[in-house]
């Protein structure tokens, strides 16, 4: 059900990062993102990225996540091994960086039909008929494959029957350069901005009231809109997908979505009475006469993504919930006043507009860091490829800190405490908040750093016990202050001491700032001995 929008042509609309711009850019990237390591970790730095990508590939998309394999590639020619959402097929996977021969594709066919042989637990020679265990193959690799397998196939090598017969039964599958290029632009696309076009199939005729359009969701089609543009469909939430508990429960209640996944898998056909439904934002929205289907231009979930998520995920039939759509520029009013019904703390609905994971995610997709978001761990074909992990609750606290009136309120996140006139003149000047959150992710990866520093420094037993604090999971907060005051000392700049006119102020920041990138990316060791002595402090 419902109409696809091409992704193709969404993603071709985006900004896309440097490493992006073409197959020539992203091979040069990662040529320099190797750059220094040994042979085999370079191996070993690919085969993990390829286990991210594959995935998002269409062979890929019916396995679970792959498996590294123990033995390297050199050993028996498979590095990864994935098995099949069916619970039968199996999926055997060469991570090769660099193909430039015909006799390279000879020796990785020869290597699998070796492998399939070995581990087959039929005698017969490449034998694929395993009922309960259907096997395919796939070829990963950074080279341009045009050319290279035309003249494979023109030539006589000793794999060649064997590779007619997986292409024959459509077992052997090839990803190389210019397919990854695609892939990681499409993932980008889907975490960098708002969809240009989404078409909302409805499950009944639309109610209009002025702006606002009500109506009936399903599932289907919500599975549908998030296969087609993925984290894109929140870029507006205040929140990202939050999962299941995960020992997040309040003492004798169980969590919202707890409740959401019950009611998905146990009463699916209660869902619709009991939920309160999604709200999309777009700028335009156009209703089509059949009268129950709406085109969004520039449209997301604005409330409503642990409801969608749920959904998506775990309902095996059918369900339904209400949706509301509103037309309107401006969603921060909605998102805000829709989130007040849930348990989403008063300083990040006052910031939703600045500072969310979406952006947060962007500003990493861009400048080249990897975003976790603690809880969340699902794995981005757009940060697979970086070493750097920044977590996203401590970029938030870093945040409030500097744009607080105090970097204090890095521990008790007072939404009154933010500086917002403030906040507005950085947003107005840059909204999506890039060189920001650039410095944010140098700081945390210098601020590691100097903990690492500071364990090696302080670790005498006599006076080791007094820094323990600093090194515990739950000391964030403490952290994230030793950072922002380490970064004042670095910089020569005390941000607590306020300017009262907001320009001047605001002028004074975007020197710290600059100044503050300029000292993490050349000037380290100057931050790492500010840092040792903001512990001792």
């Amino acid at each position: 059900m419902g109409n696809k929008i091409d992704l193709r042509n969404w993603a071709t609309d985006a900004s896309f990062p440097a490493y992006l711009a073409s197959y020539e850019s992203l091979e040069q990237h990662f040529r320099g993102q190797l750059d220094g390591l040994s042979p085999t970790g370079k191996g070993d730095r690919f085969a993990h990225f390829v286990q991210r990508l594959v995935p998002q590939t269409d062979v890929g998309s019916d396995f679970d996540l792959p498996v590294l394999r123990e033995k390297k590639s050199g050993d028996e020619g498979v590095d990864l091994i994935a098995s099949g959402k069916d619970g039968r097929s199996v999926l055997y996977i060469q991570a090769k960086m660099w193909i430039d021969r015909a006799e390279d594709i000879d020796s990785i066919i020869s290597k699998f039909q070796a492998y399939l042989t070995t581990h087959s637990l039929i005698g017969q020679q490449y034998s694929f008929g395993f009922e309960d265990r259907p096997t395919y193959f796939l070829v990963v690799t950074l080279s341009s494959l045009k050319g290279i397998l035309d003249r494979y196939e023109k030539r006589k090598f000793a794999s060649e029957d064997f590779y007619r017969r997986c292409v024959t039964e459509h077992r052997i599958h090839f990803v190389d350069g210019h397919q990854i290029l695609s892939i990681l632009r499409a993932a980008y696309s889907k975490i960098s901005q708002l969809p240009a076009n989404l078409v909302l199939n409805l499950e009944t005729p639309f109610i209009r009231k002025d702006n606002v359009f009500f109506g009936v969701i399903s599932s289907t089609e919500l599975r549908a809109l998030y296969k087609q543009f993925g984290d894109a469909l929140f870029f507006e939430n205040i929140r990202d997908f939050l999962g299941p508990a995960k020992g997040r429960e309040r003492m004798g209640r169980t969590t919202p979505n707890d409740e959401i996944i019950t009611t998905i898998t146990t009463c699916p056909d209660k869902m619709l009475e009991r939920n309160n439904g999604i709200v999309f934002r777009a700028d335009e929205i156009k209703p089509v006469e059949t009268q129950n289907q709406l085109i969004l231009t520039r449209g997301s979930v604005v409330n409503g993504c642990q409801t969608t998520m749920c959904m998506v995920e775990y309902a095996e039939g059918v369900c339904y919930v209400p949706v509301k759509v509103v037309q309107t520029t401006d969603s921060w009013d909605i998102a805000k006043a829709a989130n007040y019904q849930n348990s989403v703390a008063d300083i990040d609905l006052d910031l939703a507009r600045h500072l969310r994971p979406q952006l947060a995610k962007r500003a990493a997709a861009i400048s080249g860091f990897q975003i976790e978001d603690g809880e969340k761990s699902a794995f981005q074909i757009i940060d697979a490829i970086y070493d750097h992990r920044v977590a996203y609750d401590e970029t938030r606290l870093l945040y409030i800190g500097l744009f607080s009136k105090t970097p204090n309120n890095v521990f008790t996140a007072n939404y009154t405490e933010l500086m917002t006139g403030l906040i507005e003149r950085f947003y107005q000047e840059d909204p999506y908040w890039a060189k920001t959150f650039e410095t944010l992710f140098m700081l945390q990866g210098a601020s590691q750093e100097g903990l690492e520093e500071a364990k090696e420094t302080f670790k005498h037993p006599e006076y080791a016990g007094m820094f323990e604090r600093l090194y515990r999971e739950d000391s964030l907060s403490y952290k994230c202050f030793i950072s922002i005051l380490a970064l004042c000392g670095a910089v020569d700049i005390n941000i607590a001491k306020r300017e009262s006119d907001l320009a001047v102020e605001h002028e004074r920041m975007k020197k710290f700032l600059s100044d503050a990138l300029v000292t993490l990316q050349n000037y380290r060791d100057k931050f790492l001995r500010y840092y040792t002595l903001a512990v001792k402090i």
